[in-house]
């Protein structure tokens, strides 16, 4: 519906329509592309089940372009913080925080995997956008960001992954991500966001010893 504005001589001409809140939803290669060239750090709630327990906590992830932080921290599990750091000089996963943290260089975000399977997805969807299609489903409002809602399936059984839905910020921040691992469910939900990152936050809280082969 146009909005009219009424003239002191009482004729009507149109005033501009008002925007719509909602932008149109971008390509899925396109929110992958900007995914790998923004700065963010955003806090998610996660939940995972498994057929032997749940676990409840959360997550925090921490990007800039050629450096990556994926924090867990679990109400349930023995090991309640892990970090995982992939950096241009190795990636690493520590376990601990303080003066207790101990840190282990590891092949690459693949030996991780069980430890985080969201974090493993989300890499494999930047850096290889050609092997999986979507499906946009949806927005949402999520910690105060529209959100575009994808149903994502990588192309070849073979690799593994399995089908999840992930929705990001037009700027390619990814704000849920929901997948299925081997071991079970992974749901992850923002709460808050920033796109500013110092780089203070990919220094690993421990020197690193190397993984044994």
């Amino acid at each position: 519906m146009l909005l009219l504005a009424v003239s002191c001589g009482g004729s009507a001409t149109p005033a501009p329509a008002s925007p719509s809140p909602y932008e149109p939803s971008p390509p899925f290669e396109e929110v992958l592309a900007a995914s790998k060239a923004i700065e963010y750090e955003v806090t998610y709630q996660f939940t995972a089940t498994s057929p032997r327990q749940a676990l409840i906590g959360e997550q925090s992830w921490y990007f800039k372009p050629g450096w990556a932080r994926f924090d867990l921290k679990s109400k349930l599990a023995s090991n309640a913080n892990v970090s995982l750091f992939a950096l241009p000089d190795g990636t690493f996963m520590c376990l601990g925080t303080g003066a207790q943290a101990e840190c282990t260089g590891i092949s690459g975000l693949e030996t991780a995997q069980p430890q985080n399977p969201a974090a493993f997805y989300q890499a494999s969807l930047t850096a290889h956008p050609e092997q999986f299609s979507a499906v946009l489903v949806g927005t949402r409002h999520i910690a105060d960001t529209h959100a575009h809602c994808y149903d994502v399936r990588p192309l070849a059984s073979s690799s593994g992954l399995p089908d999840g839905r992930f929705c990001y910020s037009k700027q390619g921040i990814p704000l849920v991500l929901r997948v299925s691992a081997p071991a079970g469910q992974w749901s992850l939900e923002a709460t808050t966001l920033s796109t500013t990152v110092p780089d203070s936050d990919f220094a690993l809280p421990a020197k690193p010893s190397v993984a044994r082969p």
